[in-house]
């Protein structure tokens, strides 16, 4: 992933959190809105009761592996923030990106989201 592609601004992930739908399973909540851009942006949450630095760093770099492979599947004009739960240190890679395509399948189908 490329850094121009990721969201850092404790201000932007604040922002989106509060005022954007979101759609979650067991091993994540996700955040959606339209970006102003022609390309996404993407950022990944996890939080310190997951585990130390070395864990959290771990599952991250998971994550931003699951994207770069399933980034041609997904929208180009919307933003992403990716919140990881408890569940996620505990599964397998492919159990995690099976996971993750299977939410972002029905966001698709459905086009639901919660606010």
């Amino acid at each position: 992933m490329k850094k121009i592609e990721m969201i850092k601004s404790h201000r932007e992930f604040s922002e989106m959190i509060q005022k954007e739908k979101y759609i979650k399973n067991k091993e994540f909540t996700i955040y959606i809105r339209k970006s102003i851009y022609d390309f996404s942006h993407y950022g990944i949450a996890v939080s310190k009761k997951l585990g130390n630095a070395v864990t959290r760093n771990k599952l991250k770099r998971r994550m931003r592996s699951i994207l770069d492979e399933c980034k041609k599947s997904l929208p180009n004009n919307q933003d992403y923030i990716i919140i990881m739960k408890e569940n996620t240190k505990n599964i397998s890679y492919q159990e995690l990106k099976n996971s993750f395509q299977n939410l972002m399948k029905i966001k698709g189908e459905t086009n639901e989201t919660k606010k």
